[in-house]
């Protein structure tokens, strides 16, 4: 059965007066139906100009270079995205596909009430008023909001309430796929796990599928199946969540989850250096600066994204059979 979303050598970047600055490097995921799929990486890694790519909302200086981005819908329709017009993409946008952005908790408008926001998308949509409300009640129902709160302004409501307002409107069309990014950014822990639950309860009652980005393992932790780690524009490690937690592949992906505090008075483990920047990236393998195992194909080779078994994958030299035993 076809992934409900097929990424193949997606590449993105920034256009520069004489050339472009690839952030995003020739990406190639397949997003299952029914799963929450984690893309975690520090800041500057490109996950959210994959999740903005995905949704094609790319501004200048974005751009695409290349790729195909393919849904595959239930019904058995099928959707080149990138080859959408505009009316096309409208169409689908919301019914199909939907954003929860970064920041979102700031994104309503403030001189509009809730209600009035929530269902002028449904309208365009085709639905009546009286259906476009009925549809708002149950949405905010959903994440645990009373339906009173239609009639509210944004600076009415905290900023937890905020984010669920969005996280409604969303998955209000019920729609097949939804790309969350840092939906949890600058809550408090309580709020985050409430919305973390609450995501996971849309998950299982609506059908749908999540992309999550986000920064935090310990957000991947608590809802993902999957999670692809991502380093520099690039998938480092991809695999099941349990697999990469209990025994991570890619040195990037150990540092990252050594980094997460587990009891109190521990000592954390950090990694070394900085993430590298678009304009600079290193040659060969480009975490091989801050790698405590480089050795030396890594500064001269890029290591592709292969499969290790049991649905996992990584990109780096240690499982290249061939270059270690040419090292």
């Amino acid at each position: 059965m076809a992934a409900l979303l097929e990424i193949r050598g997606l590449s993105a970047g920034l256009q520069g007066r004489r050339s472009v600055t690839e952030v995003v490097s020739n990406v190639d995921l397949d997003v299952q139906s029914g799963e929450i799929l984690g893309v975690v990486g520090e800041s500057g890694c490109g996950k959210s100009t994959l999740a903005t790519a995905i949704m094609r909302l790319l501004v200048p200086p974005q751009v695409l270079q290349s790729g195909t981005l393919t849904m595959n819908l239930k019904d058995g329709s099928r959707y080149e995205l990138l080859n959408l017009s505009p009316r096309a993409l409208r169409e689908l946008r919301w019914r199909h596909l939907s954003y929860i952005p970064q920041g979102s908790m700031n994104s309503l408008n403030p001189v509009l009430r809730v209600g009035r926001q929530m269902t002028d998308t449904l309208i365009q949509h085709g639905l009546s008023q009286a259906e476009a409300h009925e549809r708002s009640v149950a949405a905010l129902q959903l994440v645990n909001l009373e339906p009173r709160l239609l009639d509210s302004y944004p600076h009415e409501l905290s900023g937890g309430m905020r984010q669920r307002v969005i996280i409604a409107a969303a998955v209000s069309m019920r729609p097949a796929l939804i790309v969350a990014d840092e939906l949890t950014t600058a809550l408090d822990v309580v709020t985050q796990r409430q919305i973390l639950q609450e995501l996971t309860n849309i998950r299982d009652e609506l059908g749908a599928t999540i992309i999550l980005i986000t920064h935090d393992m310990g957000v991947v932790a608590q809802i993902a199946d999957r999670v692809a780690v991502m380093y520099a524009g690039k998938i480092a490690e991809l695999g099941a969540v349990n697999g990469i937690f209990e025994a991570p592949l890619h040195p990037y992906s150990q540092g990252l989850i050594g980094s997460i505090p587990r009891e109190s008075g521990q000592r954390i483990a950090g990694l070394p250096g900085e993430a590298p920047s678009p304009w600079n990236y290193p040659a060969g393998c480009r975490f091989h600066p801050r790698c405590s195992k480089v050795f030396e194909p890594c500064s001269e080779y890029e290591p592709g994204l292969r499969t290790q078994g049991s649905g996992r994958w990584a990109a780096c030299h240690l499982y290249d059979a061939e270059v270690v035993s040419d090292a």
